[in-house]
């Protein structure tokens, strides 16, 4: 069973903790790590949602991401995530945290890393991850006008912030 750290709004450890899937009570949160592999040809790799998930399925997707486990960092978070979706050990130094946006009951930590990898080095997890593929900034607007990938409501700054060299 996975259990998740709880949080306050401005990402304070509470020292609780909460099993997944349990109804979580005004100004509890726990974190979410979303990470993004930016390769030097300008595409980003992005993974298609198993059928077998509960939101999003069959959706396309960041590269990796998912819910921290207690006692996890965000970036310990975002390492492991990346291994268990791709099948890729990425060093934590090269996870850099580029934004943090809050949500409902939840604190988003979006990771950006600058590697080239090609898909054939990635070992997906078929229960997490059906596929993958390579996509610019334009391909991936294009899936969400689409409506086949998923849309937040950070990505464009973001995205500009890459095009123009700020993040």
């Amino acid at each position: 069973m996975e259990y998740w750290d709880l949080y306050n709004k401005k990402g304070k450890l509470k020292h609780k903790v909460i099993k997944k899937g349990m109804p979580m009570r005004k100004g509890q949160y726990h974190l979410i790590s979303e990470g993004w592999i930016y390769r030097s040809d300008k595409k980003f790799i992005i993974q298609r949602r198993s059928l077998e998930k509960s939101s999003f399925p069959g959706m396309w997707y960041c590269s990796a991401g998912g819910s921290c486990i207690s006692g996890e960092t965000s970036k310990e978070g975002m390492k492991r995530e990346f291994f268990e979706e791709l099948g890729i050990d990425i060093p934590i130094e090269e996870i850099r945290l580029k934004r943090i946006v809050t949500g409902k009951n939840f604190i988003f930590h979006i990771f950006l890393v600058r590697k080239d990898i090609d898909l054939e080095d990635l070992t997906l997890q078929k229960e997490e991850v059906m596929d993958v593929a390579l996509a610019t900034e334009e391909e991936i607007f294009q899936m969400i006008d689409k409506k086949i990938f998923i849309s937040l409501s950070y990505y464009k700054d973001f995205f500009d912030k890459i095009k123009n060299n700020r993040l």
